[in-house]
């Protein structure tokens, strides 16, 4: 007689883990990086956030929805998007000189800020768009696995995310981003990159809009459901007020 199949909580419990972590030790650095984006805002400045691979999915993950900030500018370059070829893209986010590109057709202002997110941290294109933003005197948050990055810094001899970084957020995923073993399978699974950073990303722009009200008395622009009264309406004034710099919108 064949054994039910027990469902299995280990991912549930892993992901609880990682977050404990990230919560116990990267708040201080969260609370920095709401202050530094809050000041940016408060300047009239945009948030630009980029990501190449999966990683492209936290600009979506911050960008047109309700509940959040409308000048947000996600950096969604489709080469580097996994649906536009996955191999391909691979290829291109370790292509050296790619990134200036794509840093100058952005054309940020001096209040704005960028929030980089790289699980590896060493890949070509967003290192080269982290020294981009230093070259420009911008401020740089970075959000990655630190252990995975230190890893691939001492066996591809590469300089990482975190070392250009003003502050750098670990997001406590393992070496690989898969966490659980099962028997019988040698490769591990279930990624926790991208539940972690959505996590980090998400509990730092909700202080964003705590420190805009409380410490600068000013109205964080914020969407809200189409579907609610004046939704529209509401989102339509802030369409206006971004869209000429925010592109995507």
């Amino acid at each position: 007689m064949v054994s039910p199949f027990i469902f299995d909580l280990s991912y549930y419990e892993e992901v609880n883990d990682q977050l404990k972590e990230i919560v116990d030790t990267e708040k201080e650095k969260m609370m920095q990086a709401s202050m530094q984006i809050a000041q940016s805002i408060a300047n009239q400045g945009l948030v630009h956030i980029f990501g190449t691979g999966h990683s492209h999915m936290f600009g979506e993950e911050a960008f047109y929805r309700a509940g959040g900030l409308a000048c947000i500018n996600p950096i969604l370059e489709p080469s580097l998007m996994l649906h536009a070829g996955a191999m391909k893209s691979s290829a291109l986010e370790d292509l050296e000189g790619y990134a200036e590109k794509i840093f100058n057709h952005v054309q940020p202002e001096n209040s704005d800020i960028f929030v980089i997110f790289s699980n590896s941290g060493v890949n070509y294109v967003p290192v080269e768009m982290a020294k981009k933003v230093k070259d420009s005197q911008l401020p740089l948050v970075g959000i990655g696995s630190k252990k995975y990055s230190e890893y691939l810094k001492n066996t591809k001899k590469r300089q990482s995310l975190s070392d250009l970084s003003d502050i750098f957020i670990d997001n406590h995923t393992e070496i690989g981003d898969a966490v659980l073993s099962i028997p019988g399978l040698e490769q591990k699974i279930a990624p926790t990159s991208t539940v972690c950073g959505a996590f980090i990303l998400n509990l730092i722009l909700a202080n964003v809009s705590m420190w805009l009200i409380q410490q600068k008395k000013l109205t964080p622009p914020i969407f809200i459901s189409g579907n609610l009264p004046d939704g529209k309406k509401k989102n339509t004034d802030l369409y206006n007020r971004y869209r000429k710099r925010v592109r995507a919108l």
